[in-house]
């Protein structure tokens, strides 16, 4: 047992090294142009060990967007357990939770995985779905749990109670389809983190209005 889960590591390990290889060689090249020789090469792996994990490029590509998607799930749930914490309003923590939204996206790591998503969905709609609705529905879910904890007993605007799936989503939409889109067609000289932090706040400001509850509910500042 000891032998089989010492080979497991190492198989766990070596495919990791596989996939931060294969980004460093897709942010260098075009997809198209990247080849498992020089992935393999980087990887410090053979192209045998390559093709017993994946069968082929964009099988690769799908394991390194799920590695740049894990990596924001876990910073994302890092902040939002922070703002139920430390911070005393709705609005700041949607605040900080906004800007931790825009740095990924506007992340060189995340940009780069985002535009090549877009380039290759279009050939293979299956890197498209792997990337786009795992990205939204775990950000998604997690604004939602949060809105859940927090804020399920406020009401919206029309006084009905709070749907926390449907906020969230708003939410989203609201601080993430600018950043994305500049970042889908290269516009990424607009964004400074003043500019960002402007986008966020008025975002945070347009949500607020339709919840207008959400702004004026307080909380404890620590949590136990």
């Amino acid at each position: 047992m000891i032998l089989s889960g010492s080979k497991q590591q190492v198989g766990e390990e070596r495919q990791t090294r596989i996939v931060i290889a294969a980004l460093a060689v897709f942010s260098k090249t075009s997809f198209g142009d990247a080849t498992t020789e020089e992935i393999a090469r980087r990887a410090h792996v053979s192209k045998r060990d390559i093709y017993a994990v994946f069968p082929d490029k964009h099988a690769i590509l799908a394991a390194a967007i799920e590695m740049v998607l894990q990596a924001g799930d876990e910073n994302l749930r890092r902040v939002i357990l922070d703002s139920q914490r430390d911070l005393a309003s709705p609005r700041e923590a949607l605040e900080i939770i906004g800007l931790t939204l825009v740095s990924e996206i506007l992340s060189p790591s995340s940009g780069f995985v985002f535009r090549l998503a877009s380039s290759e969905s279009v050939e293979q709609p299956a890197i498209g779905a792997t990337y786009f609705e795992k990205w939204y529905t775990r950000r998604s879910r997690a604004i939602a749990q949060f809105f859940s904890k927090d804020l399920s007993k406020t009401t919206g605007k029309t006084g009905r109670s709070f749907d926390a799936s449907l906020a969230s989503k708003q939410f989203l939409g609201l601080i993430t389809q600018l950043p994305q889109l500049t970042t889908c067609i290269g516009m990424l000289d607009m964004w400074s983190p003043k500019s960002a932090q402007a986008h966020v706040r008025s975002s945070v400001e347009c949500f607020l209005k339709a919840y207008p509850g959400l702004a004026s509910k307080s909380r404890p500042s620590t949590y136990a």
